[in-house]
């Protein structure tokens, strides 16, 4: 029999690799992703890295001529990076771009710049913009067992499509907890539960600046489409879920920001 397309191309020139992640000590496999973003000169920027298997490595081959396409690997998580070790023994002739984190834990990859740098962010425009998390820390998140909610957020512009790893999700058959307890329904767009903890800084202007930066995400992008690593593709309707998502948290948010000194104006 044969094997299934493991890339799949979820949007024009935005093809998505979804993996096996395992939490609980590989009870719970919450799944993982990476995409590849063609740019109009007709070579790809990498989002993230998931660990391969031989069929993952045939079709990446397969899609990039063999890596020879492959632009630049962006690390887009802090806290994403099993898999970058296995990319540069792959494809070491790609240009790496990571978090600081990145940067400080592979100090073997030459790495060809940091996401933090405002040039970086732009770099693919205007086929491809990035953005980072704002209101909390992204250089060292701490407690690093926890506090995975910062990142880059990447907006394909022509097929306004939202990639994002751990801040955003968008739920994908929810089950019995998700539904009964937290009301989720199915392609809903939430927030990583570290938001409500740690993500922030514990300021009275985080929660404002936070919230600001989602509304600015909405009204500066053309986006319709999300893809989210530890949950679902939502194709089609995403601005609107996510200001959705964000109005669902606002009293939760509320509350944090008065705890802290200040308040949420919206």
């Amino acid at each position: 029999m044969a094997l299934s397309t493991k890339i799949a191309e979820i949007a024009p020139g935005c093809f998505n690799l979804r993996a096996p992640f395992t939490v609980m000590a590989g009870m719970i496999d919450i799944g993982t992703h990476m995409s590849f973003i063609k740019l109009s000169s007709g070579k790809f920027v990498l989002l993230s890295a998931v660990q391969l298997d031989a069929q993952a490595k045939r079709e990446i081959h397969d899609l990039t001529q063999g890596g020879d396409l492959i632009e630049a690997i962006i690390g887009t998580n802090p806290f994403h990076t099993l898999a970058f070790e296995q990319f540069y023994t792959l494809y070491p002739n790609a240009a790496y771009y990571g978090t600081p984190r990145h940067l400080r834990k592979f100090k073997e990859i030459p790495w060809a710049g940091c996401v933090t740098d405002p040039s970086v962010l732009s770099r693919w425009a205007p086929d491809l913009t990035l953005e980072l998390t704002q209101g909390g820390e992204f250089d060292d998140p701490q407690p690093e067992s926890t506090n995975h909610f910062a990142g880059v957020v990447a907006i394909q512009i022509p097929s306004k499509t939202m990639i994002v790893d751990d801040c955003f999700r968008v739920s994908r058959n929810p089950g019995f907890i998700e539904r009964g307890i937290f009301g989720r329904r199915d392609m809903e767009v939430s927030f990583h539960w570290s938001l409500y903890n740690d993500a922030l800084y514990k300021t009275p202007g985080a929660v404002q600046t936070f919230y600001d930066w989602v509304i600015h995400l909405t009204k500066a992008y053309d986006f319709e489409n999300m893809s989210t690593a530890h949950g679902g593709i939502l194709l089609g309707g995403a601005k609107t879920e996510l200001l959705l998502g964000l109005e669902k948290a606002k009293d939760a948010l509320k509350k944090m920001a008065v705890a802290n000194g200040g308040d949420l104006v919206c």
